[in-house]
C-alpha cells in the first residue's frame, strides 16, 4: 500500500515538473511577447504589413468594398460569401440564406484586417507544435479581392492562455497569433452566421391584410381566418374585416387574431440549426433529427402574394419548438412564447357574438321556433329602411320599426358563453336564418340542453352554448313585435 502511494506521489510530482517547464518555457515568453508594448520596428518579411504598435498585418488591409469572396473551411464544413452582380453579398449555394448582416462585418473584419497579435516565429520547424501541420487538418479561409488576389490563412489550434489561435499565412513558415475574435466567425458553423427568420416579414401596419392564415394540427386544419375587403364585408356575419372558414363559420375575435399577426412582422427563433441549399426543400432525414418530417403543426399565410408555410414540431422538454421554414429552407430553435398561440383553445379565436352585422346589410330574417314563426324582408337603409313581417305583408309603421330595431338588438345579444357539455340535438328549440344584401346565408340552431343553456351550431358546425334566456327572449320580443308592444332589449325575459 506504501508502495502504491510512494509511486503515485512520484508521479504527480514528475507531472508537476512537467507543467511548471511547459509554463515557463512556453506560456510565459508568450504571454511576455503578448503583453509587451513593443516600441521596435520589426523587420517585416515579403507580403506582411506594419500595422497599429508597431504590430503585423499578415497581409494588407481588404475592406468589404475590395472582397469578391471569403471561403472558409473548417471543423463544421465549408461555407463562402461572395459578390453578386448586384453588389450584395450571398452564400454560395445558399443565396436565399438570410444571414445576419452584423456577422457578416465581422466576419468581413476577421478575414481582411489580420492584425497579429504577435509574429511567434519567422521560421517554424514544426508545424505539428501549433496544430497548422497536414496531419493537424487546420481550419483555413482563402480571400479574393475584386482583382483576383488570393490570401490564404490557416487556422491551428488555441494559445495556451486561449486568447488566440495560432496561423500560418500561404507558403510563408512564420507563425503568428491572431485575436480569439476568429472563433466565432472564421471558426464557426455557418448557421451561426444565419438570422433565424421563419417566414417573410409583414408590415406593422398592413398586418390585418393577411390573407389564408391557417394552422393545421396533426393535418387537420383548425383554425382558418382570412382578411375580408371592404367591398366583401357585407356578405358575412358581422362586419369585421376577418372572416373565419375553419373549423366553422363563427365570427372572429379580432384583438386576440391581431395579437398573433403582430408575431409575424419578425417571426424569428432563438438559433439556426440548419439551412439547405437555395431552391431545394430540406431532406427527410434531416427534419426527421427535429419531428419536422411529420410536424405537428402547419402554419400558412398570404402577404404581398408570397405563400410562407412554417412547420412545427411538437413541443421540447425545454418549452422549445423547432420549425422549419420553407421559404428561407432553414430549421431555428423557437421559444415557447413566440408560438404560445398553437396551444390556445378554439374558444380564444371566436369572438363572443354569434351575429353583428349592421341592419342595413340584412336582406331577411326568418325565426322559426317553438313559440313563434316568422320571416321578416328588410329593404333600404338608415331612416328609409323598411321591414316587412311575412304573416301580415304589412310593413311597419314608425313605431313598430322602433320595436323591431330593439328586437334587433336583442338578435345581438346572442353571446357565446363557453365549451358545449352536450352535443345532443332532441331538445331543438330555434332555428334562426339569416341572408345578407350579398345574398350570404347564415343558418344557426339551438338546442337546449339543460334549463339554462342551448348548444347551437352555424351552418352545421358547433362547438359552443349560449344561455337558454336570450333565446326565449328573441321569441318572445318577435310576439311583442307582432302584437304591437314596447320592446326592450336591456330588459329580462
Amino acid at each position: 500500500m506504501i508502495k502504491k502511494q510512494l509511486k503515485l506521489i512520484i508521479i504527480i510530482g514528475i507531472t508537476a515538473v512537467v507543467l511548471l517547464c511547459v509554463y515557463f518555457f512556453a506560456v510565459v515568453p508568450l504571454v511576455a511577447r503578448l503583453s509587451q508594448t513593443d516600441t521596435e520596428v520589426p523587420e517585416l518579411l515579403p507580403g506582411e504589413v506594419l500595422g497599429n504598435n508597431n504590430r503585423i498585418l499578415l497581409f494588407e488591409h481588404v475592406e468589404k468594398a475590395g472582397i469578391a469572396e471569403i471561403e472558409v473551411h473548417n471543423q463544421y464544413g465549408t461555407f463562402a460569401f461572395y459578390r453578386g452582380t448586384d453588389d450584395e453579398f450571398y452564400i454560395r449555394d445558399n443565396e436565399g440564406a438570410p444571414y445576419d448582416l452584423s456577422m457578416l462585418s465581422s466576419l468581413v473584419v476577421s478575414a481582411g484586417y489580420t492584425l497579429s497579435m504577435t509574429r511567434v516565429t519567422t521560421e517554424c520547424e514544426d508545424w505539428e507544435e501549433y496544430g497548422l501541420s497536414t496531419y493537424d487538418n487546420p481550419a483555413w479561409y482563402k480571400l479574393t479581392t475584386l482583382d483576383g488576389t488570393e490570401h490564404v490563412v490557416y487556422i491551428g489550434d488555441k494559445i495556451p492562455t486561449g486568447a488566440g489561435y495560432y496561423v500560418r499565412y500561404q507558403d510563408r513558415d512564420a507563425v503568428y497569433v491572431l485575436d480569439s475574435s476568429i472563433g466565432t466567425t472564421l471558426l464557426a458553423k455557418l448557421t451561426d452566421l444565419i438570422t433565424p427568420i421563419l417566414a417573410y416579414p409583414i408590415g406593422k401596419t398592413d398586418a390585418y391584410t393577411c390573407r389564408d392564415f391557417y394552422i393545421e394540427h396533426n393535418g387537420e386544419r383548425t383554425i382558418w381566418i382570412d382578411y375580408v375587403k371592404k367591398n366583401d364585408q357585407t356578405k358575412y356575419a358581422s362586419s369585421s374585416i376577418y372572416q373565419m372558414k375553419a373549423p366553422a363559420d363563427y365570427i372572429p375575435n379580432s384583438t386576440n387574431y391581431e395579437t398573433i399577426l403582430q408575431k409575424f412582422v419578425q417571426l424569428t427563433g432563438t438559433r439556426t440549426l440548419e439551412v439547405g441549399k437555395a431552391e431545394d426543400i430540406m431532406d427527410t432525414e434531416t427534419l426527421a433529427r427535429y419531428g419536422l418530417d411529420k410536424p405537428e403543426y402547419v402554419i400558412h399565410y398570404n402577404y404581398s402574394d408570397i405563400d410562407n408555410y412554417v412547420y412545427v414540431s411538437s413541443k421540447n422538454e425545454d418549452g422549445t419548438y423547432y420549425a422549419y421554414s420553407l421559404l428561407f429552407n432553414l430549421v431555428a430553435e423557437v421559444s415557447g412564447d413566440t408560438f404560445d398561440f398553437l396551444e390556445w383553445g378554439l374558444i380564444k379565436y371566436v369572438d363572443r357574438s354569434l351575429f353583428s352585422m349592421n341592419i342595413n346589410d340584412i336582406a331577411e330574417i326568418q325565426i322559426q321556433g317553438d313559440k313563434v314563426s316568422e320571416t321578416f324582408t328588410l329593404v333600404g337603409e338608415g331612416t328609409e329602411i323598411q321591414i316587412t313581417p311575412k304573416s301580415t305583408g304589412k310593413t311597419f309603421d314608425s313605431d313598430d320599426l322602433q320595436n323591431f330595431r330593439q328586437l334587433y338588438k336583442t338578435i345581438l345579444s346572442l353571446y357565446l358563453q363557453d365549451y358545449t357539455d352536450s352535443y345532443a340535438t332532441d331538445d331543438h328549440i330555434m332555428s334562426m336564418r339569416i341572408t345578407t344584401d350579398a345574398g350570404q346565408v347564415y343558418q344557426y340552431e339551438f338546442y337546449a340542453y339543460s334549463t339554462r343553456r342551448c348548444y347551437y351550431t352555424v351552418n352545421g358546425e358547433g362547438d359552443f352554448y349560449v344561455l337558454r334566456d336570450i333565446v326565449d327572449k328573441v321569441q318572445n320580443d318577435i310576439i311583442r313585435v307582432l302584437n304591437g308592444e314596447p320592446v326592450d332589449s336591456w330588459a329580462k325575459n
